[in-house]
């Protein structure tokens, strides 16, 4: 009985100092990213030049859920992305760990990120592009 009360309290305790809690108030602020990774199609010109301007973006999520993207790339695919975002709001939604990006009106659909940690890196995923950036809050 003593045995399975321990492994139940270090299974608790492994879980909970694994997962940081992931929640509104640690997205909220401005993010810049640290490493950005294609999983697929990496050696692609637009996938690299996507990596390229992602690596050199900042992102706010603000407090009103207002959502800026600004890149310091001059390739067009990211300038075509800053006027996509142009007053976009964003939402989380913490069961699935999804920030949505986007208008209301259109359901968020912009972009989504899948924010996970890992090894006390914050991680978000862009699925749609197959995009992993390891992220540090500004």
């Amino acid at each position: 009985m003593k045995t399975q009360f321990l492994l139940l309290a270090f299974l608790f305790t492994f879980a909970s100092a694994q997962s940081q809690t992931i929640n509104e108030a640690l997205i909220t602020g401005k993010w810049k990213v640290k490493k950005a990774t294609a999983l697929k199609d990496a050696d692609k010109p637009e996938t690299k030049e996507l990596v390229t301007g992602f690596q050199k973006a900042t992102y706010s999520f603000n407090e009103d859920h207002s959502f800026t993207f600004e890149s310091k790339s001059s390739a067009k695919m990211l300038e075509q992305l800053e006027k996509l975002f142009q007053n976009n709001q964003w939402i989380f939604d913490k069961k699935k760990k999804q920030i949505k990006v986007g208008l209301k009106k259109e359901g968020y659909s912009n972009m989504t990120f899948i924010v996970r940690t890992e090894e006390k890196k914050i991680i978000f995923f862009i699925e749609d592009a197959q995009i992993e950036m390891v992220m540090k809050k500004q």
